[in-house]
């Protein structure tokens, strides 16, 4: 890279690789773009798997380099094949869980057991506002970040009425713009819930899983 450049999309390190069915990609891109306005760059199928992409490369590429695995929990997605080897990968990088390596969001009403069940999910399951889902996912995902949940506000003095919002705080403002490359929408996908009509038809080829 030229000396003094600014660096590409692909130069920075991957925040967020998100795994989900492709059943789920509405849900899927919806978090990816909320991440990105956030700032952070994010790593999934539907908009980075060009043609001439190797999946299997791809999938370890991003359990590997992320620095979060998103898994968006549905009926489909514990029954793929791709996705269990996704975020199976994610737990055995962080075995003690210290790292917070794996983050699950679940959008559907579903049995989680196994492994899974011992990560305590986002629950989108019922929410209707984007900007309170938006809130419990990045919320969450500043938690695994930091280790830690401290809460972006003060907590309220015990004595006085609870503030409602003195812990689920809106996401800090002046968070750099995301690049835009790759295959991003020129606009932001609705939010899933909302969403009338079906996806439309994609040109490109998805993998099953």
């Amino acid at each position: 890279m030229v000396v003094g450049a600014h660096p590409t999309r692909s130069d920075r390190p991957i925040d967020f690789f998100i795994s989900y069915s492709p059943a789920d990609e509405r849900w899927a891109t919806w978090l990816a773009w909320e991440f990105e306005a956030a700032g952070y760059r994010t790593l999934l199928q539907a908009w980075d798997f060009v043609a001439g992409t190797n999946f299997i490369d791809f999938m370890d590429r991003g359990v590997r380099e992320a620095e979060v695995v998103v898994a968006v929990l549905s009926e489909r997605y514990l029954h793929s094949t791709y996705g269990k080897l996704e975020w199976q990968a994610a737990l055995r990088a962080d075995p003690d869980g210290t790292g917070n390596k794996l983050v699950t969001v679940r959008v559907e009403d579903c049995p989680i057991d196994g492994l899974l069940a011992t990560i305590t999910y986002v629950d989108l399951v019922g929410v209707d506002d984007p900007a309170q889902a938006r809130n419990r996912v990045l919320d969450r995902i500043r938690e695994a970040l930091d280790g830690r949940a401290k809460p972006m506000r003060q907590p309220v003095f015990p004595h006085h009425p609870a503030d409602p919002h003195g812990v689920l705080a809106a996401p800090a403002t002046g968070a750099p713009a995301p690049r835009r490359a790759r295959r991003t929408p020129i606009n932001p996908p609705p939010f899933p819930p909302a969403a009338a009509a079906p996806p439309t038809a994609r040109s490109t080829v998805t993998v099953s899983r």
